[in-house]
């Protein structure tokens, strides 16, 4: 791993206040596995140790991971937010639009997981019986009906963004209005 993640999540002795450090794929396999052995009372946040921060007296990441999953059906969801510079390099701006402009540097965005890469696994309602992942639990504010990924594409995603210290590109995404 060439980047360290920080990792905010519940268990029994840890309210989600301090992050918890993942700085190899021994780490990251633990916090996975502890993630998923407790209940979250909100999506896990993740953001990558050394990179750069906002301005601003708060000091905030330029950018944010968080994620939601089932543990029954092995699905998950990602929202990620972050400035331009997020961005893989080949992502900067809207592919196909040859009038497409860089946002200005300083302007947040925000994607989720477009489920296209695994076919017949989609976030439905509860009624529906499916799987039920929120961006915010506070706010209720549901994935769409199309971003679960497989729990497996989700651990890939997470290594790739500790190896790249960007927004992953093994997973397909779909623009977000929710911050």
């Amino acid at each position: 791993m060439k980047h360290a993640l920080d990792f905010w999540y519940f268990t029994e002795t840890s309210d989600a206040d301090d992050p918890v450090t993942v700085e190899s794929s021994a780490d990251l396999d633990r916090v996975l596995g502890e993630v998923l052995a407790h209940e979250q009372f909100h999506p896990t946040v993740v953001c990558v140790k050394d990179r750069p921060t906002c301005d601003g007296p708060l000091n905030l990441p330029d950018h944010q991971l968080k994620f939601a999953f089932d543990v029954d059906r092995r699905v998950a969801a990602i929202h990620v937010m972050g400035l331009p510079g997020f961005l893989p390099v080949g992502d900067r701006v809207d592919e196909g639009d040859d009038t497409a402009e860089e946002p200005p540097e300083g302007v947040m965005r925000a994607w989720v997981t477009k489920g296209s890469c695994t076919p017949g696994v989609a976030v439905r309602r509860p009624d529906d019986h499916e799987a039920d992942l929120f961006v915010d639990f506070d706010t209720r504010t549901r994935f769409p009906a199309d971003a679960a990924i497989s729990w497996e594409k989700l651990c890939e995603a997470l290594k790739e963004l500790a190896e790249t210290g960007q927004r992953p590109t093994c997973v397909d995404w779909q623009e977000s209005d929710v911050f």
